[in-house]
C-alpha cells in the first residue's frame, strides 16, 4: 500500500515506566527491547502501517485507516502480553 496519505490515522506508543527500569535493569531492559522493538514492528506491519520515526522504546507509525491503526495497537499489546519476558514492562 506504501505511505500513507491524505486522512491518515497515527499511532504513538511508549513504554510506561521505562526510565526507571533502565536505571534498575539496564541489562535486562536491553535484552526485552530487541523483542519489544520486533513485536511492535510486526504488528505495525501486518496492519498496513508505516514507521516514521522511533526512539528508545517508542514507536511512530502511519496507517491509511483508523481501524488498521487499532487493529495494530491491539495486536502489539496482546503479544506484549503474552511474551515471556512481559514482567520487564510496567503494566
Amino acid at each position: 500500500m506504501g505511505i500513507p496519505s491524505g486522512t491518515v490515522s497515527f499511532l504513538f506508543t511508549d513504554t510506561a515506566g521505562s526510565s526507571t527500569l533502565w536505571e534498575t535493569d539496564r541489562m535486562g531492559m536491553q535484552a526485552s527491547l530487541v523483542d519489544h522493538d520486533r513485536i511492535l514492528r510486526s504488528a505495525i506491519e501486518a496492519n498496513n502501517g508505516v514507521v516514521f520515526a522511533t526512539g528508545g522504546d517508542s514507536f511512530s507509525a502511519a496507517f491509511h485507516t483508523a481501524l488498521e491503526a487499532l487493529q495494530a495497537a491491539v495486536s502489539a499489546q496482546l503479544a506484549l502480553e503474552a511474551h515471556p519476558c512481559w514482567w520487564r514492562w510496567p503494566r
